[in-house]
């Protein structure tokens, strides 16, 4: 049953004294006393009352409407004023407080709310009239749809307890300040998102697309109640983003569906004053199963891509800047020229031509040229013969995996050309576990064990690093591949790396931002450089998941720890943390509880196992100790004798 307004008047009518009032009519105009009273509200068409309890109508706008410029006391008196025909007060208490609790269309999170605000049993009339009023202002104001004659109640969710929170986490930023030359771009993309409602913004990497986006929430904020900008990761989909919208909801394993498609719900139902932004979804669109979910919300969404998607859906392809006007402004924004001298314009339009006018290509050029290392004949001369199909896209293959040997061969020339020296190397493979969405300057200096900001800046000014505008830092994608294929990383500098994120607490550090640098290192294959014993090293990341509160990557921690435990793939290798006890109370209660606890107590107890390969105790408060088995122990721990 749901709490629309045709079973709360329903409820209410049953309750009645008749004797007082006697027919449906007549308690609607006793319940909207205050409506049909005040002399400067519209005739209320009376045949409108025999609809509701039909269930073929809602309630007029302009009576609801009057009860929203109103302050709460209104509405709240007409209800206080219905008490004293009141039947059965108990019982309607009841009625009302289970009709809310047990309609499945009305978001977890109110509910949750209404629950501890209220209680079930009657009181007093105070108390009746609150659990009342909630009832009937759901019953008004939530959405209806209509199929055929009668209309039914969609999802409810309360501006008041959710829509403060709704995307408090999100990761927009304004605009870089270089941002120009997009101003046509900008409306037409605009133009598409206000018809299609679900955009995809495509393009080759380094193109611009996202500080173009950026730039549409900042121009057409107006146009929107609320605006959410995420990043897309691959390892935890679109489900987990989704239910995150909301950080505070509490989310465990077991519930995670629930609250997707309850989240869901509430994007559909804010409509086009909602504007959802996916930052980084580089795959086909079954690439992701919950794609399709994202493509039917009536909100507004843009998915920033690097993929192709053909005619099948609503795509916007940016391209490299249409005029020569469009790039030269740009480079202006890094190194001035005179326009008006004909040499200085020959030598820019051939350095614009040989990049075919990409914006990043350029911007790498500009900086180069600012330092004074290039000059726009060097920086062309460096490129010649470096760029191939320069209009080439990332394929929405079957594995989704980009094609990254045409389109950024331009940028590999340029990073090549940049002569880095082995500091510059350090900072960018350091770089490359931060968020895509930035990290302080600070926190990096820190964690890259750097005792100085001069090598940060001098990527910063070559635009190997982007500096956001918030004044935080993050690596382009297309560098990122770059680093990625060409620096190698140590895998003791990798260690000391792991040791220092450990050592840091959400005092110097948003816990989001240490969870997200976490998530990325534990990756393989970089979590194998940092213990060879992967068992060992998924035990460390869980340990500081935990320190984090972050429930998520815990359970994605745990789940892996049991695939652990059940192949027994942990080869000679058991973990034993220093404070078990502590350790079983934080995984209490989670399914795998069981496994784990049961597999330690085997460990412990089996008499050939011993602290290390030399002998030596272990620290007497280590964050977890390391225990070598033979696979003879391994078989017996686990009973693989009986096979």
């Amino acid at each position: 049953m749901n709490c629309d307004i045709k079973t709360v008047i329903t409820i209410l009518y049953k309750q009645l004294v008749s004797s007082s009032v006697s027919t449906y009519p007549e308690l609607v105009n006793t319940l909207f006393k205050s409506y049909f009273d005040d002399p400067a509200n519209p005739e209320y068409d009376r045949s409108e009352t025999s609809k509701l309890n039909a269930g073929t109508r809602t309630l007029s706008s302009k009576l609801t409407d009057f009860y929203v410029r109103k302050d709460k006391s209104v509405l709240l008196g007409d209800i206080k004023g219905m008490l004293k025909y009141i039947l059965d007060k108990p019982q309607l208490h009841v009625s009302f407080f289970d009709l809310i609790i047990n309609d499945p269309l009305i978001s977890k999170p109110y509910k949750k709310q209404f629950g501890l605000s209220n209680s079930r049993e009657y009181s007093d009339d105070e108390h009746l009239a609150e659990v009342f009023y909630s009832a009937l202002t759901i019953a008004a104001y939530r959405p209806y749809y209509k199929d055929g004659k009668d209309y039914y109640a969609d999802f409810y969710y309360d501006n008041t307890t959710q829509a403060d929170a709704l995307f408090s986490n999100s990761k927009l930023k304004p605009p870089c300040k270089y941002f120009c030359g997009r101003e046509a771009e900008l409306e037409e993309l605009h133009t598409l998102v206000q018809t299609e409602g679900r955009v995809f913004l495509t393009g080759v990497a380094g193109v611009g697309k996202s500080e173009l986006v950026r730039k549409y929430a900042q121009e057409y904020k107006s146009e929107y109640a609320h605006i959410g900008y995420y990043y897309y990761s691959e390892e935890n989909g679109l489900m987990h983003l989704i239910c995150y919208i909301l950080p505070d909801t509490a989310l465990v394993r077991s519930d995670m569906e629930e609250v997707f498609q309850e989240n869901l719900d509430l994007l559909s139902s804010l409509g086009k004053s909602t504007l959802l932004i996916i930052d980084s979804f580089n795959l086909p669109i079954d690439g992701d199963p919950n794609m399709e979910h994202l493509l039917e919300l009536e909100c507004d969404v843009i998915v920033i891509s690097q993929s192709n998607y053909g005619d099948d859906y609503a795509v916007y392809d940016l391209t490299e800047f249409r005029t020569f006007r469009e790039s030269y402004a740009l480079i202006a924004q890094f190194y001035p020229f005179d326009i008006e001298d004909r040499e200085t314009k020959i030598k820019m339009h051939q350095l614009v031509s040989i990049n075919e006018k990409y914006p990043f290509s350029l911007e790498l050029c500009a900086r180069s040229m600012k330092r004074g290392t290039d000059t726009p004949d060097t920086c062309t001369d460096a490129l010649i013969g470096g760029i191939k199909n320069m209009k080439a896209r990332i394929p929405a293959n079957k594995d989704g995996k980009p094609r990254t040997d045409t389109h950024y061969n331009h940028i590999k020339r340029l990073f090549e050309n940049a002569d880095l020296n082995d500091e510059d190397k350090h900072v960018l493979s350091y770089m490359r576990f931060m968020p895509e969405s930035g990290v302080s300057k600070l926190l990096f200096k820190k964690l890259s064990n750097l005792m100085y900001f001069t090598a940060t800046e001098k990527m910063i000014d070559l635009g190997l690093i982007h500096e956001n505008s918030d004044g935080t830092i993050s690596l382009p994608s297309i560098v990122k591949k770059l680093v990625e294929a060409d620096i190698k990383i140590n895998p003791q500098d990798l260690y000391i790396f792991a040791e220092i994120l450990f050592d840091t607490t959400p005092k110097e550090a948003p816990k989001e931002v240490l969870s997200e640098i976490a998530e990325n290192l534990a990756n393989n294959p970089y979590i194998d450089m940092i213990d060879q014993d992967i068992y060992v090293a998924r035990h460390l990341f869980f340990q500081y998941f935990a320190l984090l509160e972050d429930r998520f990557r815990m359970d994605m921690m745990l789940m892996q720890l049991a695939m652990l435990y059940n192949k027994n793939i942990f080869k000679h290798r058991l973990l034993y943390s220093a404070d078990k006890a502590h350790f079983l109370s934080i995984i209490e209660g989670d399914e795998c509880f069981d496994i784990i606890k049961q597999t330690i107590e085997n460990a412990e107890t089996n008499p050939r196992w011993h602290a290390h390969e030399d002998g030596k105790e272990p620290p007497s408060e280590p964050l977890v100790r390391s225990f070598i088995v033979s696979e003879e122990d391994d078989a017996e721990i686990f009973g693989l004798n009986d096979e």
